[in-house]
């Protein structure tokens, strides 16, 4: 039988056939994630408003000395463990990929 070339129809089946359930699977898992986050965020942004605000408030009057620096400290070891955890999420691209859209999407609708 005679080899013939692919037409990208057919590329596109094999790609799918290889990678369609990651790409699946990380789409949805992104949707979930993303979505999650930022109902979460919503109200963590809330509650962290307030536990500064009554942090301040108590300074302001003398009942606790707060230490910035340490805070300052704090978000950036927070900040540095969140880009490794990105790193190591986005290690393997077509699940990657489609976690990132997936993401993207639910983020959006939340």
């Amino acid at each position: 039988m005679e080899n013939t070339p692919q037409t990208g129809w057919e590329n596109i089946q094999e790609v799918l056939k290889e990678y369609g359930f990651d790409i699946g699977y990380g789409f949805f898992i992104g949707w979930v994630v993303g979505y999650t986050i930022k109902k979460f965020f919503k109200f963590f942004a809330f509650a962290f408003g307030i536990y500064i605000l009554s942090l301040i408030w108590l300074q302001h009057n003398g009942f606790i000395t707060i230490h910035w620096d340490l805070f300052g400290r704090w978000i950036q070891e927070a900040q540095h463990n969140f880009q490794d955890w990105l790193k190591s999420l986005f290690s393997t691209l077509p699940f990657s990929a489609s976690f990132a859209a997936g993401f993207a999407v639910g983020f959006k609708m939340g």
